[in-house]
């Protein structure tokens, strides 16, 4: 009875921990403004909605306690992801006139990996069957959750260490992806399907191509939102949908507490290269470029690993101790001492 009293008081020490104030923690307004700043700005430029004001609104989180502070820190690099994306929206198009490859990428395609003369993407637009339209589609449909999942369980043990790499890595991906899509505007497969090889059309909006097919099977409408509100149309170098997998599969391997995950994860980043190229939103170049900016994002990082030491250190040190969770405290001191 007495180990169950505990266990059931320690629970709601955890609890309390996220649900109350904190009322020794110095607040400061910079969150907060920096949210609401971001609101207005978007109000100005135009095209509010209620995502941007829930995003600004998370500024709050450093005001409320330690914990809802130290979620804000460690997940800032995938909020920052997100507003620069749908930022891009400004001025992606007037960016891009006039400069976007289609038959170029197209031709080195099927030079190098062609199939009877044909591209991957034109073989498997001739060959396909509903198995690997529902797993890819289940692919396309969940990578980004994937990533997140993995965060908030690295968020969850504690692993502040694996969790700020893996964070900043997304974020960093993610900006040289962007970067590419304006230094290299390229038309994916499935816009060379349907317009062909001429001077790249100003016209149009991100398609989910053979995406279709797994709505169709199931008789839903994902893609149709999904690809409602993207922005890069000629955003086929390099495929992030094939980064992010294997990002993911570092940081299964740094964390032994995923050792669990690190074959599902292997599993489903080749699923993922495969999706890219048979829904036709990616030609097998763009994969490998994929996973060249992955690679090249791990070692960039790698490359300041005194500095990724302190910040995971302080991390560590600071907010088990400060949110008042003894039992958080011995578990770090534990897990310090095994490493």
């Amino acid at each position: 009875m007495l180990n169950r009293a505990s266990a059931t008081s320690s629970r709601w020490a955890r609890v309390r921990e996220w649900l109350l104030p904190s009322r020794t923690m110095k607040r400061r307004a910079l969150g907060p403004v920096i949210g609401f700043a971001y609101v207005a700005l978007i109000g100005i430029a135009g095209g509010l909605r209620i995502d941007h004001v829930l995003i600004g609104s998370l500024g709050l989180l450093d005001l409320y306690n330690e914990k809802t502070r130290m979620f804000l820190r460690q997940f800032l690099p995938f909020i920052a992801t997100g507003v620069v994306y749908d930022s891009m929206r400004y001025f992606y198009w007037p960016a891009i006139a006039g400069r976007v490859h289609v038959a170029g990428p197209y031709d080195v395609e099927r030079d190098w990996f062609g199939i009877g003369g044909r591209t991957p993407n034109e073989w498997f637009l001739a060959h396909h069957w509903p198995a690997l339209d529902l797993a890819c589609g289940f692919a396309y449909l969940v990578f980004v959750g994937e990533y997140l999942a993995v965060a908030f369980l690295l968020f969850f043990r504690r692993r502040s260490d694996v969790l700020r790499t893996f964070a900043v890595a997304f974020l960093v991906v993610n900006l040289l992806g962007f970067a590419t899509y304006f230094i290299y505007p390229v038309a994916p497969p499935w816009y060379v399907t349907e317009y062909g090889f001429g001077p790249a059309r100003l016209d149009v909006h991100p398609a989910a191509a053979a995406a279709s097919r797994f709505d169709l099977l199931l008789g839903t409408h994902f893609f149709d939102g999904i690809y409602g509100r993207g922005i890069d149309v000629y955003g086929a170098y390099p495929s992030l949908h094939v980064a992010y997998p294997l990002l993911v599969i570092w940081a299964t391997f740094r964390a032994p507490e995923l050792r669990w995950a690190r074959a599902p994860a292997i599993g489903f980043f080749l699923l993922m290269c495969l999706s890219a190229v048979y829904l036709q939103h990616h030609y097998v170049i763009d994969v490998l470029l994929g996973i060249a900016y992955a690679v090249a994002t791990l070692a960039v990082l790698g490359a300041f690993p005194a500095l990724a030491h302190r910040s995971a250190a302080r991390a560590s040190s600071t907010h088990p101790a400060a949110s008042g969770s003894p039992r958080a405290t011995a578990s770090m001191a534990r897990r310090s001492a095994c490493e």
